[in-house]
C-alpha cells in the first residue's frame, strides 16, 4: 500500500501539466457538447413557442400549453358523455350532428350545439377556449358499436343477451395543421359502469 502511495505521490509531482493533445480533445468534446446541446434547445423551442404571428390574435399560446388544456378539455367532455344518463340516442345524434364547415360530429362550441352541461372555460380565471385557439371538438364512434342501455342492464343481470358497450374517440382537431397546432384525440368507453 506504502508503494501504491509513494509511485501516485511521484506520479503526481513529476506532472509538467497538460499536454496540446489533451487540450485540443478538450476542446473537440467541449464544442461538440455545446453543439448538441443547443440543437436540442432549438428543437425544443419549436414545440414551446408559438412562431406564427396569427396565433397571438386568438388564445393559443403555445403546443404544450394548448395540448395541456385540450386534454382537461377532453377529460370533462369524456367524463360526462360516458355517463349513462347520455342516452345512445343522444350520442347519435351528437354523431350525426353538422355544423357549417365541419365534419359530422365536429363542433366549435359543444357545450352549447350539443346541449351538453360542461363548462366552456375548463380553468377557473382563465378566459381559453377550444375555439379561440384553433380546434374543433369532434365526437366519432368505433366498430365497436353501443347496445342500448335495457340490454347491457338485462347481461349484466345474467341474460345471454350479446350486449357491449360502445368504444368513441374524443378529437380536438386543429383548423389548420401545423408544427404548433396537431390533433388531439381521447378513446373512451359508455355507458361508464358496463365498461
Amino acid at each position: 500500500m506504502n508503494r501504491l502511495y509513494s509511485i501516485l505521490f511521484k506520479e503526481i509531482s513529476s506532472n509538467q501539466g497538460v499536454s496540446l493533445v489533451e487540450v485540443l480533445i478538450t476542446t473537440l468534446l467541449l464544442s461538440f457538447l455545446f453543439t448538441i446541446f443547443s440543437g436540442f434547445v432549438e428543437i425544443a423551442a419549436r414545440f414551446t413557442s408559438s412562431t406564427n404571428i396569427s396565433d397571438s390574435n386568438n388564445n393559443s399560446r403555445d403546443v404544450i400549453i394548448d395540448h395541456h388544456k385540450l386534454y382537461l378539455t377532453l377529460d370533462k367532455y369524456t367524463e360526462f358523455l360516458s355517463q349513462p344518463g347520455i342516452s345512445l340516442d343522444d350520442i347519435n345524434d351528437i354523431l350525426n350532428f353538422k355544423s357549417s364547415n365541419l365534419p359530422k360530429g365536429c363542433s366549435y362550441s359543444p357545450n352549447i350545439e350539443w346541449s351538453l352541461p360542461v363548462p366552456s372555460n375548463i380553468i377557473k380565471g382563465d378566459d381559453w377556449q377550444p375555439s379561440n385557439a384553433g380546434y374543433a371538438i369532434c365526437l366519432k364512434g368505433t366498430s365497436l358499436n353501443e347496445s342500448s342501455l335495457s340490454d347491457l342492464v338485462r347481461q349484466s343481470n345474467g341474460s345471454s343477451l350479446n350486449a357491449q358497450p360502445g368504444l368513441y374517440f374524443l378529437l380536438a382537431l386543429p383548423t389548420d395543421i401545423s408544427i404548433n397546432h396537431l390533433p388531439v384525440r381521447r378513446l373512451f368507453c359508455r355507458p361508464n359502469p358496463f365498461c
